[in-house]
């Protein structure tokens, strides 16, 4: 779930790539969105002018089914009449990602980078409080990927995934960006 002004909590699902950049003596962890789907176009249309970020709004929902040793979640969005859904469960409670995993890895990372059409590419500070995991006893994705995401990377959502976890997401600041080169 997402947060942004005069918004307060929506749907948000991205896709994304990882990428390490080297500032002085820092090495900052960062991530790239590939595509990213709101259920609100002010929040995309925001998004877009702003950290010129690849958002589109789509209708969505969302079911969250916690108990005390489990979670299932679901998200769906539309496109073109179609639904396309992602599911996952878990057994277990959640905690706070190892030190070095994969679950550490993808979910902290505190700096965005997006490249503007006739810019310099835009870096931006992300700061969130870290978040708790679950990982998953079974998890998968249905729909035509392609349509949204294009022919390689709609195969790869068609296939089972090599790894899945849930992550408890939090609150986020969006700091203004800086172009680099």
């Amino acid at each position: 779930m997402g947060k942004s002004p005069f918004h307060s909590e929506f749907e948000e699902l991205n896709l994304r790539f990882y990428v390490h950049r080297k500032h002085g003596t820092e090495r900052r962890r960062g991530v790239v969105f590939i595509k990213e789907v709101v259920p609100k176009s002010a929040i995309a249309l925001t998004a877009r002018l702003i950290y010129g970020e690849n958002y589109v709004s789509l209708p969505m929902t969302h079911k969250i089914v916690p108990t005390a040793d489990r979670i299932e979640v679901e998200y769906a969005w539309r496109n073109r009449g179609q639904w396309l859904r992602l599911t996952a469960g878990s057994d277990g409670a959640s905690q706070l990602p190892a030190e070095n995993s994969l679950e550490q890895y993808i979910t902290e990372h505190y700096w965005g980078y997006s490249r503007r059409r006739g810019r310099n590419t835009l870096e931006y500070q992300v700061t969130h409080a870290p978040w708790r995991v679950w990982r998953c006893s079974h998890a998968g994705f249905e729909g035509n990927g392609a349509e949204l995401y294009g022919r390689e990377l709609g195969a790869i959502l068609s296939r089972q995934p090599d790894s899945a976890f849930i992550a408890a997401g939090s609150s986020v600041l969006v700091f203004r960006g800086e172009e680099i080169s």
